[in-house]
């Protein structure tokens, strides 16, 4: 019988891999990006994160981040 590289039994992984939220947002960075005007853009925000808590966010991390 040939191995054919096929192999089964996925229920063998109990939970999913990969990360489970963001790692570099904190707490104190999230009410930060919930303070601050709804004004600003997402980039101004990452860079005033990047500024004062010298942690460098995506424009796009900012931007969910203000909506939850």
């Amino acid at each position: 019988m040939a191995y054919t590289g096929i192999v089964t039994g996925s229920g063998l992984l109990d939970d999913k891999r990969g990360r489970r939220g963001p790692v570099k947002l904190t707490a104190e960075i999230v009410e930060f990006l919930q303070t601050a005007p709804p004004a600003q853009s997402g980039a101004e925000l990452a860079e005033q994160v990047a500024d004062r808590f010298g942690v460098v966010l995506h424009r796009r991390t900012v931007e969910r981040a203000r909506r939850q």
